[in-house]
């Protein structure tokens, strides 16, 4: 053979392996979504379902090259809403359409209805947002996982609030369907007679003077909290209802459920309106995001991708920027990240590692660890890796957390968290958070535990200042307040003097540690030279 013919021969061969290598980057493989979208009865509302949709985009842009050499995804999205019958009809679309998995549905409501669908195929779904208990029954919900925890350990960090103001009793309003009522029946069984339970029909109205005889009757005064424990378009239209009827001053206060803090917080414009400025400083439950800090986390490269878009294409906090030092994404976000990124490690794992085809038994098995060490990332929102029976979110690889949220402005600020401790049972850390009284509601500065609280009246944030009031809040939680030192002269003098009495203690420090090491120095010498021992001696 010549050596042209041979030469011939191996670019022929590679190119063949090229064309293979191709081929095999060209296995399509067919993801659904069940996302709830903003019309209809859907109980999400337009930002938050939103800023799902976008982020949907982004993990699948920013994953994809990732995994390109092994398979491309191909998405399928349809519209479940939070409700069980549309649900079932979307998933029986997806079934239909041949995809080997499904990413959500979002409400619990949701679930319930998929499943039959998805039971019945055998098809893998993972929700990034269904929290009720009973969907860990492995025998009801053989193909279900999720990359959120169990209302179990949301019950429980609510209880703690609960727990640490001391309430007296509590008033426990609940929408009529799976999530609110599983989750409010665990509450109202670890309260007992502490707590009364009430039912608000579902799906509602939209006019908030429906929701107002569901007030009547109920108890009210100091040591008495208000529990929502709704759909987020409920909870709205419970706290438009109770600011119509004046309950949202002392002594009223209220503590929202994850799904109750979902709600769009309106603007008109640069105003905050009536109902936002009402609920200032209110308290939420949401699974702890674990978004940006520290900067290493695996969801900082989603996060700077998406802040890069425009608002318009890619909706959501994370592009609107309008506070770049506090901008975040809103709960479940991380959480959805990780169950498309959980469907790609397991595509990956099934074609690169098992030089298999992907088939939805195959994910079922990988998701449930077989064979060991299929699954298991550093994920959006922490380690991630499915109970190989349950499906359940693995609370051994990460422990679940959850953040308390003092409404601020425009969004809910995380300012104290709950934590699972396999030795105390749990964990709370809520010295920062205070209850409302005659005073708005309010927060304790982290570094002089004095109390801190919104103004009275807020008009417009841009009477503020040049920073937001966001800014000025999250800034007394890592420095001492500039802003009312400023303020008074007395203050000020007070913060100089202060100053100048940390610099003379340092200067010592600095003047102390020079003669140490003086004396150290010439104790070494005087060890070492005999010469200066008889020196010393002499003297």
């Amino acid at each position: 053979m010549t050596p042209f013919s041979r030469y011939s021969c191996v670019t022929l061969l590679g190119l063949l392996l090229l064309l293979g290598s191709v081929c095999h980057a060209q296995k399509v493989v067919k993801l659904g979504f069940l996302l709830p979208y903003p019309e209809g009865d859907s109980a999400v509302p337009q930002r938050l379902a939103d800023e799902w949709i976008s982020a949907v985009r982004v993990a699948m842009e920013v994953l994809a090259p990732d995994y390109e050499s092994a398979f491309t995804v191909e998405p399928f999205v349809k519209n479940s809403r939070c409700n069980s019958t549309a649900a079932a009809a979307a998933a029986q679309e997806l079934v239909d359409g041949g995809v080997m998995g499904v990413v959500g549905p979002a409400c619990s409501e949701a679930v319930a209805g998929a499943n039959t669908v998805f039971k019945k195929a055998g098809m893998p779904y993972v929700s990034f947002a269904a929290t009720a208990n009973a969907f860990a029954d492995d025998v009801a919900f053989p193909t279900f996982f999720r990359t959120v925890y169990a209302d179990q350990h949301q019950a429980r960090a609510m209880l703690s609030v609960i727990k640490y103001f001391n309430f007296k009793h509590v008033n426990l309003f609940h929408s009529a369907e799976l999530y609110g009522r599983a989750l409010s029946g665990d509450l109202k069984r670890a309260l007992g007679d502490a707590a009364t339970q009430i039912e608000i029909a579902y799906p509602g109205t939209d006019n908030p003077a429906d929701y107002e005889p569901y007030f009547d009757g109920v108890k009210n005064g100091e040591g008495i909290i208000n529990v929502f424990v709704t759909l987020p378009n409920v909870a709205e239209n419970l706290w438009k209802a109770a600011y119509n009827l004046n309950y949202t001053k002392f002594p009223w206060w209220y503590l929202g459920s994850d799904g109750a803090v979902a709600f769009d917080l309106v603007t008109d414009g640069d105003e905050l309106n009536h109902l936002t400025h009402a609920l200032q400083g209110e308290i939420g439950v949401a699974p702890y995001k674990g978004n940006y800090h520290p900067r290493t986390s695996p969801f900082v490269r989603f996060m700077d991708f998406w802040k890069e878009k425009s608002h318009e294409t890619y909706p959501g906090l994370l592009s609107l920027d309008v506070s770049p030092r506090y901008t975040e994404a809103r709960a479940y976000v991380t959480n959805l990240v990780d169950a498309i990124w959980a469907f790609y490690e397991a595509f990956n794992h099934i074609i690169t590692v098992n030089k298999d085809d992907v088939t939805t038994p195959a994910i079922v098995d990988c998701f449930k660890d077989k064979p060991s060490g299929c699954l298991r990332f550093d994920g959006a929102s922490g380690t991630m890796s499915f109970n190989n029976v349950t499906g359940e979110r693995d609370s051994e690889a990460q422990t679940p957390e959850y953040g308390f949220y003092n409404l601020i402005d425009q969004t809910w600020k995380e300012k104290s968290k709950w934590v699972l401790n396999k030795k105390e049972g749990i964990n709370p850390n809520l010295e920062y958070m205070l209850r409302p009284g005659p005073l708005p509601a309010g927060w304790r500065d982290n570094l002089t535990h004095q109390r801190e609280a919104p103004q009275a009246i807020i008009p417009k944030m841009s009477e503020i200042g040049a920073a937001t009031y966001n800014d000025i809040q999250a800034a007394k939680n890592v420095e001492s307040a500039s802003s009312s030192s400023s303020s008074s002269g007395g203050g000020g003098s007070s913060g100089a003097n202060t100053g100048a009495i940390v610099a003379l203690v340092l200067v010592l420090l600095i003047v102390v540690c020079f003669l140490a090491y003086g004396a150290f120095f010439l104790y070494k010498r005087y060890k070492r030279h005999p010469e200066h021992q008889q020196f010393v001696r002499m003297l």
